[in-house]
């Protein structure tokens, strides 16, 4: 492999948010708007909500999609951007998100120098 996740390997989006104080009921709210449209998305698979215990403003957001075209379909989803506006005007602009590839149940172990 190159380096690139195959458009048909499973992934998991990984999303590290910082909530506006008193936004939190909003966000949580809006959330589960959005959590209501992708698990019909085609593809989707799970997906979880945390609140960090040390810092309550900050959130993680997983979910796990069958793969990179999945992903790639719901974001683009004429839709999305009006569905995901919500949750979003309750966020600080500090977000960061990232796609992994879910490694085979099998994957070879790295060796131990």
């Amino acid at each position: 492999m190159t380096g690139e996740t195959p458009a048909s390997a499973p992934v998991r989006v990984v999303r590290l948010l910082r909530v506006r104080e008193g936004r939190e009921a909003d966000f949580v709210e809006s959330y589960h708007g959005v959590l209501e449209r992708a698990v019909r998305s085609p593809g989707h698979l799970r997906e979880q909500l945390c609140r960090s215990v040390d810092d309550p403003g900050q959130w993680l957001l997983t979910s796990e999609w069958a793969s990179l075209d999945a992903v790639k379909r719901w974001r683009a989803d004429p839709d999305h951007a009006t569905l995901v506006g919500p949750m979003n005007a309750c966020l600080h602009d500090d977000r960061w998100t990232g796609v992994f590839e879910i490694m085979p149940e099998g994957a070879r172990k790295p060796r131990r120098s």
